[in-house]
C-alpha cells in the first residue's frame, strides 16, 4: 500500500468516525433528556435510563455511520482539493478509478461495521430496550412513586406521598385512592406512613399503611363509612409480566429471512440497505469532494448533505411502504439503490468521459 493510499485511508476514517461520534452525542443527549424526564415523573426507574441509552447506541450508530462516511469523504477530498494535492496526484498519473479504489478501502471497513451493527448487534440491543420499557410499564405503583406527585391509574389505584425515606422504603403522609373492582365503591385512605410488604402465601405485594383512616362511598352521595385503623394492608396492583416482543426491529436477522410478515420483510431490507448505502454514497461523495480550490472545501457540503437526506428519506419512506404491504415496495428499494449508484458513477466519470470526447472531436476536426 502506497503512502498516499495510507494517508487518504487514515484521513477518511478519522473524519468519518469523528463526524459519527459528534452526531451520536447529539442524538443520544436528546434521548437521554427524554428518558430522564420520564424518570423524574416516575414513569421510569432512574437506574434504567443509562441502560436504555447504552442499548440504543448500536441502532443509532448503524444509521449514522453511513452519513459519517459520506461526510468524511467530502471533507477529506475537499481538503486535498484546496491544498492542490489532488491536482498533483492526477498530474503524476493517478486516475479517477484509482482514487475510487483508495477511498473504497476505509468505506468498506465502515460498511462491514454497519452490517455487523444492523444485522446482529442493533436487533439484540433494541430488544433489550423494549424489554426494559415493558418491565417498567408493568411495575407496581409503589416502584415508581415520586414524592409530591399523584401517580397511578384513576380507574384503579392512585398513590400520593408527601415525602419518602432516604432508602425509598417508607412513605410519609400518604394518600391512597383505591377501587378493587370496576363495580366496587372507591376508598379514600389517609395514613401517616406506609411501606411495601410481600405476602408469601398469596404471592402478592401490599402497601402496609399505619395510623390512618379509610373512607368508603360513592362520590356525591352521603352514604359512606369512615374507619380508623392502626394498620391496613392494600394490595398493589400489577399485571402479570410476560415478555413477548415480536416487532420486526427486535428480532434476529435469521428469523426475518423467509418471513412473509410485511414488517419483518421491511426490517430485513432496511438492515441490508444500510451497509449497501454506505458504499453507494461513497461514489457520490468522491465526485462532490473534488472541488475548485478557489471556491473552498465546503462549497459542495450542503448540496451533498441534501442529496444524502433525499436518499435516506426515500429509503425510509419505501421501508414504511413495505411495512404496510404496499405492492412492489421491495422492488422500488432496489431501484432506488440502483438510481443513486448510477448517479454517483455519472457524477464521477461523466466529466472525464466528456473531456476525452471533446479532445477526440478537436483532433479529428479539419484544419
Amino acid at each position: 500500500m502506497s503512502l498516499i493510499t495510507r494517508y487518504i485511508n487514515k484521513e477518511v476514517l478519522i473524519s468519518a468516525l469523528a463526524v459519527s461520534m459528534v452526531l451520536l452525542l447529539i442524538i443520544s443527549s436528546s434521548r437521554f433528556a427524554y428518558y430522564l424526564s420520564k424518570a423524574v415523573t416516575g414513569e421510569l426507574d432512574a437506574q434504567a435510563v443509562l441502560i436504555i441509552i447504552a442499548n440504543l447506541l448500536p441502532a443509532y450508530l448503524s444509521t449514522l455511520l453511513p452519513l459519517g462516511g459520506f461526510l468524511g469523504v467530502l471533507l477529506t477530498l475537499g481538503k486535498l482539493s484546496v491544498d492542490n494535492e489532488l491536482t498533483v496526484m492526477f498530474a503524476n498519473g493517478v486516475s479517477q478509478w484509482q482514487l475510487v479504489q483508495m477511498v473504497l478501502v476505509p468505506l468498506s471497513i465502515l460498511a462491514v461495521l454497519v452490517a455487523t451493527l444492523s444485522l446482529w448487534l442493533a436487533p439484540e440491543t433494541s430488544r433489550n430496550v423494549e424489554e426494559i420499557l415493558y418491565q417498567q410499564s408493568h411495575t407496581t405503583e409503589f416502584d415508581s412513586i415520586v414524592a409530591g406527585r399523584f401517580q397511578g391509574n384513576i380507574e384503579r389505584q392512585v398513590i400520593y406521598a408527601e415525602t419518602m425515606s432516604d432508602d425509598r422504603q417508607q412513605l410519609l403522609n400518604v394518600f391512597v385512592f383505591n377501587r378493587p373492582t370496576a363495580t366496587a365503591s372507591p376508598a379514600l385512605i389517609k395514613a401517616t406512613s406506609a411501606r411495601q410488604i410481600f405476602d408469601e402465601t398469596y404471592q402478592e405485594r401490599y402497601l402496609l399503611l399505619k395510623q390512618g383512616s379509610r373512607t368508603n362511598g360513592e362520590p356525591g352521595q352521603l352514604d359512606y363509612t369512615v374507619t380508623q385503623f392502626e394498620e391496613l394492608a392494600v394490595r398493589l396492583y400489577n399485571e402479570e409480566l410476560e415478555i413477548n416482543i415480536t416487532r420486526g426491529f427486535t428480532l434476529p436477522t435469521l428469523m426475518l429471512i423467509g418471513s412473509e410478515n410485511a414488517d419483518h420483510r421491511a426490517q430485513l431490507y432496511w438492515r441490508i440497505s444500510l451497509p449497501l448505502m454506505t458504499i453507494i454514497v461513497s461514489f457520490i461523495a468522491i465526485a462532490l469532494g473534488q472541488v475548485n480550490p478557489r471556491k473552498g472545501r465546503f462549497v459542495r457540503l450542503l448540496p451533498g448533505i441534501l442529496l444524502y437526506l433525499v436518499y435516506l428519506s426515500a429509503l425510509t419512506s419505501l421501508r414504511d411502504e413495505m411495512t404496510k404491504a404496499i405492492a412492489n415496495a421491495d422492488l422500488k428499494i432496489w431501484l432506488l439503490h440502483g438510481f443513486f449508484l448510477l448517479l454517483g458513477l455519472i457524477l464521477l466519470f461523466a466529466p472525464h468521459w466528456f473531456r476525452q470526447w471533446s479532445k477526440r472531436g478537436s483532433i479529428n476536426a479539419p484544419a
